[in-house]
Order: C-alpha cells, then structure tokens, then sequence
C-alpha cells in the first residue's frame, strides 16, 4: 500500500482537468446516459468501476458533488461494489422485518416491487 502521494501520481483523474472546450459539452449534455458515455469517454477508469463513475457523476452534475473531496482511483478501486453489497445486506435484514424504511412510500413502492418479483420468478 503506498502514499497518497502515490496514489495521486497514478490516478488519471484530476481536479482541474475540465477544459472550457469541456465545460461547454457538459452544459448541452441532458441525460444520464450522454453524461454517463461522456464519464466513460473522458476517464477510461470509469469503465472499470461503477463506484469511480458514480462518484465522477456525483461531482460533475449533481449539487451533491460539492460534498464530495477528491478520492483517487486507486483508493476507490479496492472499495468497487460496496454500494451494492450495502444494499443487498440492507434488503435481506429488511425482508426478515427488521429496522423497516420510515418513509411509507418508500415501504409501499419497495412492497409493490417485490411483489411484481415473486410473481415474475412464479410465471417462470
């Protein structure tokens, strides 16, 4: 494990390395997926990790990227999946009936969805 200096060093993304040429493109492009292929096109890392993409997403267009520093590639790169296993754990404690949404939307909709799952797998 090296320093963050090193780590620095090997990252191909840096914080100022939007062109005005870059910042033009990114006002025109409107959807996920032309920012998504932008993300992808810019930064080949990206392709490699759905956690870098989300994260370059997050800074590059959304207001919750202000609230997100800088992570190297490298570091972020031995934490890839973690969202989704975070996930995953959360709707099997869930599913036991355990610590519930408090958001009754948020029951409902997630009810709705599995629902629509068990028949689907049933049909099947």
């Amino acid at each position: 494990m090296g320093s963050l200096e090193e780590y620095l060093l090997d990252d191909e993304y840096e914080e100022d390395e939007i062109s005005s040429e870059d910042e033009e493109l990114l006002d025109k492009l409107k959807t996920t997926k032309e920012r998504v292929e932008w993300l992808l096109y810019k930064y080949p890392n990206a392709r490699n990790s759905d956690l870098y993409l989300t994260i370059l997403y997050l800074r590059r267009f959304t207001d919750l990227g202000k609230y997100i520093k800088y992570i190297p590639y490298n570091v972020i790169k031995r934490y890839e999946g973690i969202f989704e296993t975070i996930r995953r754990t959360r709707q099997k404690i869930q599913e036991e009936g355990k610590y519930l949404p408090t958001d009754e939307e948020v029951l409902r909709r997630r009810r709705k969805l599995a629902k629509k799952y068990r028949r689907l797998i049933h049909e099947l």
